[in-house]
């Protein structure tokens, strides 16, 4: 998704997010980074860019649609049109973190703001501002060469290895709120949210990756929420619908959303009126649109096929993997327990 190959990183400042919860403020570094050694710039861009792996787009919003009044997006505007004026951008920026940090089980960390150049993303080149927070230290070892003695220390550094949370805001689609990458992996409890949404406040692009992501959740959701409850359905019914929509995902180029739910509801009207409305309950409590045609996102369904796992799951005995027509499988009871009856031609 990303390719370096002719990325510079022109500017780099970092400053240090104490905690809010303790008012230990931030520190301000004086001036920018010197960034005249290769080796660093090569280990500063695998820090930062190993763990953007795929093209979930988001966009800058705010409450009332006035990308004016969100902090970050003014900030990022005020850069792309000078990026000599990163440094002094920078420290707002790491003000504005910081004022967003008041959980106390929030980490203090270091704070880095860059800017690169012809970085090239889904095959279009474009200039990006990279924000990267390092919140966790490991540990390393270190030798000492001297001419008669090696000498073992020990120390605490950043692993390049593991980013803790960043973003690249990309310079295209300015008056949609820019184009967001994230990434948030330190910790995913509810007031870990305080990156994308109270420091970034951005929202998930419109685009086909969320929408083929979207269908997805939707599809599970549905059976959890409207089928099981309503219809009494069978695991191994359940299992067949998730594979149809898995194979349905997997084969199509476009998604057309009344070929989808006949092909996954077997053109039942009744399932299918049910699907329509629960959809449309899906959409105003997320509050984000679903296109009925788009192009199929090959990277949201590897990401997400994962929930379309069509497993039976038995005591701890047995998993049964239903990967096509649910019709060979029955279910019934004896003096013994339940039991699966399965018909095939087969056996390999």
């Amino acid at each position: 998704m990303i390719n370096l190959a002719a990325a510079s990183l022109e500017q780099l400042s970092i400053h240090q997010i104490g905690l809010k919860s303790e008012n230990e403020g931030i520190k301000i570094s004086e001036k920018p980074i010197d960034l005249a050694d290769e080796q660093l710039r090569d280990l500063l861009f695998k820090y930062f860019f190993k763990s953007f792996k795929t093209p979930e787009f988001y966009g800058f919003t705010f409450s009332n649609g006035d990308l004016n009044l969100n902090p970050m997006f003014s900030f990022a505007r005020a850069i792309f049109k000078d990026p000599n004026l990163l440094y002094n951008q920078s420290i707002f920026i790491a003000k504005h973190l910081y004022e967003q940090s008041a959980h106390p089980n929030i980490k203090a960390g270091d704070l880095m703001i860059s800017y690169i150049k012809d970085l090239v993303i889904d095959e279009m080149m474009v200039d990006a501002i990279g924000i990267f927070k390092s919140e966790s230290k490991d540990a390393f070892l270190k030798l000492e060469h001297s001419h008669k003695q090696i000498d073992l220390i020990y120390d605490l550094g950043v692993n390049i290895d593991k980013l803790d949370k960043g973003c690249l805001i990309i310079n295209e689609e300015e008056s949609d709120g820019y184009k967001v990458l994230i990434v948030d992996k330190a910790n995913k409890s509810n007031e870990a949210q305080y990156w994308k949404s109270d420091f970034l406040n951005i929202k998930e692009k419109d685009d086909d990756f969320h929408n083929t992501k979207d269908f997805i959740d939707l599809t599970k959701s549905f059976i959890q929420d409207r089928l099981i409850p309503e219809y009494d359905m069978e695991k191994y019914e359940q299992a067949g619908i998730l594979n149809r929509s898995k194979e349905y995902f997997k084969r199509v180029e476009r998604f057309e959303e009344e070929e989808y739910e006949d092909r996954v509801f077997f053109s039942n009207k009744a399932i299918i009126d049910e699907f329509k409305e629960y959809k449309q309950e899906y959409i105003e409590t997320n509050q984000r649109p679903l296109q009925e045609q788009f192009f199929v996102s090959s990277s949201a369904f590897k990401k997400n096929a994962k929930y379309l796992r069509s497993v039976i799951k038995l005591d701890k005995n047995f998993h049964i993997y239903v990967h096509g027509n649910h019709d060979l499988i029955e279910k019934d009871k004896d003096e013994r327990g339940k039991f699966y009856k399965i018909y095939y031609t087969e056996e390999s």
